[in-house]
């Protein structure tokens, strides 16, 4: 039965991210979990303690809002669909993908809004 649920899933998404315009449903549901991941790992950033320091605390989530907003948008592009199916199905998956999603990306996403 789980093989049978899992080959379904597999072709579904397999139509859904044919679509080169927009986001997947399987992105979009991963997108939160991507933006948490995110906030996350800049709270416990040394480097972005220090470099926020001065910042207004408005500024500051403004800044958090649009990095991981960023990363959300541009993580997922390059992970295999099968990847991003696993994570629908199991957490430890969408742990796995959301780290690597954000390592892939923080940096990218920190430089183009900081220019």
């Amino acid at each position: 039965m789980k093989k049978y649920i899992m080959a379904v899933s597999v072709a579904v998404l397999s139509f859904w991210t044919h679509s080169q315009s927009d986001m997947s449903l399987t992105q979009k549901a991963l997108k939160p979990v991507i933006a948490y991941q995110c906030g996350q790992e800049l709270k416990d950033s040394k480097i972005w303690k220090v470099s926020t320091y001065l910042m207004q605390d408005g500024n500051k989530a403004k800044l958090e809002h649009n990095v991981c907003n960023c990363v959300g948008e541009k993580a997922l592009k390059d992970i295999p669909a099968t990847t991003l199916l696993k994570a629908t199905v199991s957490e430890e998956a969408k742990n796995q993908v959301a780290r690597q999603a954000v390592a892939n990306s923080l940096k990218g996403c920190v430089q183009e809004l900081v220019k």
